[in-house]
């Protein structure tokens, strides 16, 4: 009697195209807005992002994410924005593109399948690949100079098919979650917006003749800051007075005294003006209030009388913190 004995072999095959693909949690990449003035901050949006939200993959998939498949984000935060050091918050809102197109709500889960965003990312295309993540602040926020922080935690869950065997049908899923943290940045700078009008000491047929200039000048400068305000000697000064000066080289000795007094005002040391000694506002800036500065500008009466003519000259103002 004879007898067979054989070996039973098995075998699954897989549909043309068909990979693995594996996803992980990883450490985030943090986002800087950068340094800005704080005029910048309040009047327009500025962008920032991160390059790696704390999700990596790899692998491939030749079909779109079916609606069994999913990529959630979920962001929370124990603050409601950017956390300066008196307190002041820079709000801002996070976003899955580069667009406004999708904003993320914290503390609700985003869905990404639903937005394209992961194929056009190439996320699972057989190289390791991670999901940005962007943030555009909200204007209006009137805050004090210094070091703006947000720790955020960014927490991934996903569950997607990894691999499609004969007939279409999914022969595995890859599931997973990870929580990782995320640091946001920005420093303000100090900054003023100043308004500064002319001098016009009109016309006189002898010094005698030229009246005081009564005017003002406002500055508004960022908020919480104290700073000085200072005049330089403009560009013809001689014997410690401010000149103007004709087209052809006479010169005619005036000067700008603070308030209504006869105190003199330049750029160096006391002869500057603190903004606590402002005319109206004084005390530190606010940020979109203005400080504003009397003076009075008067021709020297006990020079002689120049010649016949046009006479300018241009004074700088500058502001120190």
């Amino acid at each position: 009697m004879g007898c067979w004995r054989g070996l039973l072999a098995g075998a699954s095959l897989l549909a043309a195209g068909t990979a693995w693909a594996q996803c992980t949690s990883v450490v985030t990449a943090p986002a800087a807005f950068g340094s800005l003035n704080s005029t910048q901050v309040r009047s327009t949006v500025q962008m920032a992002s991160s390059s790696n939200s704390g999700l990596q993959c790899s692998g491939s998939v030749l079909s779109v994410l079916s609606s069994t498949d999913s990529f959630k984000i979920k962001i929370t935060a124990t603050t409601s924005g950017l956390v300066g050091p008196t307190g002041d918050v820079i709000p801002y809102t996070l976003y899955a593109d580069a667009t406004t197109t999708y904003p993320i709500t914290r503390g609700t889960s985003f869905e990404y399948r639903t937005t394209g965003i992961l194929d056009v990312l190439g996320l699972l295309n057989g190289t390791p690949k991670n999901v940005p993540l962007y943030m555009r602040t909200q204007v209006g926020s009137n805050v004090a100079a210094g070091a703006y922080q947000e720790t955020l935690n960014v927490e991934w869950t996903w569950d997607y098919c990894t691999g499609i065997g004969a007939g279409g049908f999914c022969i595995g899923r890859d599931t997973g979650s990870g929580s990782k943290t995320l640091t946001v940045s920005l420093t303000v700078t100090n900054d003023c917006q100043i308004t500064t009008p002319d001098i016009s000491f009109a016309s006189a047929p002898v010094v005698a003749g030229f009246a005081t200039v009564n005017q003002n000048l406002s500055v508004s400068c960022t908020k919480g800051s104290t700073y000085t305000v200072g005049l330089d000697d403009g560009q013809n000064v001689a014997s410690g007075r401010r000149r103007m000066k004709s087209p052809v080289n006479d010169y005619l000795a005036y000067d700008i005294f603070k308030s209504a007094g006869v105190q003199r005002w330049g750029s160096v040391g006391a002869a500057r003006r603190a903004s606590s000694d402002a005319d109206v506002n004084p005390g530190v800036g606010t940020g979109t209030g203005s400080q504003v500065f009397n003076y009075n500008a008067r021709v020297y009466t006990d020079q002689a009388t120049p010649p016949a003519g046009s006479y300018a000259d241009s004074v700088i103002l500058d502001v120190q913190f």
